[in-house]
């Protein structure tokens, strides 16, 4: 054993365990959405948008994702009627994404039926009590301004 509280059995270190754990997470939501034929990246841009957030560098930004990658998936959004871009008034040289009645249905969906059994299908080998635990913990290993933000659309309103 190591003295290292992250790493079990040296096997398994936290990193590579929240790694794993994102990927099947991405994996669920493919599954789910597998016949919109959207991805799993794709569908975490349309969820930001639903909840307020429709700046594409700030979204960028909350998924550690680079501008040009973040440009090109929302040109591939946009071809598909997934979301549209305006005009920001405030600023020309930016805009303000917006989902189509079509990206709005998919979000729609997600919140209504996708997000429980997606949780359902992680959580699965978790009793409740568990499932409550890792979420505090998460919640208390990740810095403030990372959490704060879906804290403050929480109160707002947003899921």
């Amino acid at each position: 054993m190591t003295n290292n509280p992250g790493i079990i059995d040296n096997k398994f270190h936290l990193g590579l365990l929240i790694h794993l754990a994102n990927q099947f997470k991405d994996q669920l939501i493919s599954q789910y959405f597998s016949d919109t034929d959207i991805t799993a990246a794709q569908f975490k841009v349309l969820i930001h948008i639903y909840k307020g957030v429709t700046s594409p560098v700030e979204i960028s930004k909350n998924l550690v994702m680079d501008a040009g990658a973040m440009s090109r998936m929302v040109d591939r959004m946009v071809k598909r009627a997934l979301i549209v871009r305006n005009p920001n008034p405030q600023d020309k040289r930016q805009v303000i994404l917006a989902l189509t009645d079509k990206g709005q249905d998919i979000c729609d969906r997600f919140q209504n039926e996708a997000l429980a059994s997606i949780i359902g299908d992680l959580t699965a080998k978790l009793t409740p009590d568990e499932s409550r635990l890792l979420a505090e913990l998460m919640t208390k290993m990740l810095p403030d301004e990372i959490v704060a933000p879906h804290r403050e659309r929480l109160h707002k309103g947003y899921q």
